[in-house]
């Protein structure tokens, strides 16, 4: 079984237009699917699309998607909230989705949008994204001196574990009415793995290198043998099965690239096999994860992801190989596309639009690519054509 790189990169370009299509660029998504318009100014769910649009220009050189996509960036940075740390420092934070809490597992996704698309602005806008960046670092390290919300709600120290087993990983952010700095799973992945590692690869600061360090190496010793599990508030949720690993690959694959640490790339070397069995132990026999729209089946594609990793990284497999190419097959076949959730589900659609982007070119859905990528000579009205049988 192949993948047809062409229809993956039609399926970006559908992805990338419906995001043009709803003004993803003013900041929030217009005219949201049924049942997604609470997600509408979300900024993970936007965040993520943001990437799609710059995956989807890198691959086509169409210069409207990388423009959609700075707006967002644009617009994400001008909603930054200011604050002042436990020792004084600026810091910046944003609200996450409906509660309107500090969720740092959100924020941690959205600011790797502004890494993503940091070679292709302006020095002005070089300038203002890594501020925001790195006074988040300052916001998760440092803490704050206040409740930033004004709900009575206590300051924080900071939400990164320094000490004890637990040591690497991040707290929540505020959460339930409450100050919550016990270890979260996917914030630990998010922004401290994935966001803490870009950081170094944007400025080279040990500090940056070593928090990212240990959040990855946190996530590591969380696998059981089969599974990441879900921690969260003092406790592991057992009914999500696919979303800690889902986001761990994320965080643990962006360490992988930028950390230069031997030990821990042999660590993820070891354990790599034992995730592969199990992610190919879980899959159904369509070729994705869990049930098609169902809370926790949403957040599962990054498993296609690593899949394609494994082989690009570990070995030849051709059980991993065919894995991976079961999901795209499904998902390419328009009997299957809406009720998968593209566009319809738009947490969902991005997900997919950073997975095949990473089939296309690896990692492309994280890291910025080192040469020119063959697809663009795929003309965009070419793979438009072939996206309408999606519609």
């Amino acid at each position: 079984m192949t993948i047809d790189r062409k229809e993956i990169a039609a399926m970006l370009v559908y992805i990338s237009e419906w995001c043009i299509e709803h003004r993803l660029g003013s900041g929030i998504i217009h005219d949201t699917p049924d049942g997604d318009s609470e997600v509408e100014d979300s900024i993970f769910v936007n965040g993520n699309f943001a990437r799609v649009l710059i995956c989807t220009y890198e691959i086509t050189g169409e210069e409207s998607y990388l423009a959609e996509a700075i707006s967002w960036c644009d617009s994400f940075i001008d909603v930054a909230n200011p604050v002042k740390t436990s020792k004084g420092n600026d810091a910046v934070w944003w609200w996450d989705t409906g509660t309107k809490n500090m969720y740092f597992a959100d924020t941690g996704t959205a600011l790797h949008a502004l890494f993503k698309v940091f070679p292709y602005v302006d020095d002005d806008r070089k300038r203002k994204y890594l501020d925001a960046l790195e006074k988040f670092y300052l916001l998760i390290t440092e803490g704050t001196d206040r409740d930033p919300m004004d709900r009575g709600q206590d300051p924080s120290p900071g939400w990164v574990i320094t000490d004890g087993e637990d040591a690497g990983a991040f707290g929540v952010g505020y959460r339930h009415g409450r100050l919550e700095t016990r270890t979260y799973t996917i914030s630990t992945a998010i922004a401290g793995a994935q966001t803490c590692a870009a950081l170094y690869k944007l400025t080279g600061k040990a500090a940056y290198r070593k928090t990212a360090l240990d959040a990855a190496r946190w996530v590591l010793k969380e696998f059981d043998g089969k599974n990441i599990p879900y921690r969260i508030d003092g406790e592991v949720v057992e009914e999500y099965v696919f979303q800690p690993l889902h986001y761990s690959l994320e965080g643990l694959l962006t360490s992988w690239l930028y950390l230069g640490d031997d030990e821990y790339r042999e660590k993820l070397i070891m354990l790599a096999p034992k995730i592969r069995e199990f992610v190919l132990s879980v899959q159904n026999e369509h070729g994705y994860w869990g049930t098609e729209r169902l809370y926790d089946g949403q957040r599962s594609a990054f498993l296609a992801h690593f899949l394609h990793w494994y082989c690009e990284n570990i070995e030849a497999d051709p059980q991993a190989e065919a894995g991976a190419a079961r999901f795209a097959e499904y998902v390419l076949n328009p009997d299957n596309t809406a009720r998968y959730g593209i566009p319809n589900l738009i947490r969902v659609s991005g997900f997919v639009g950073l997975v095949f982007a990473s089939y296309l070119s690896p990692e492309l859905d994280i890291k910025h690519p080192e040469k020119p990528i063959p697809l663009c000579n795929y003309p965009p009205n070419d793979l438009k054509s072939i996206a309408r049988k999606w519609k």
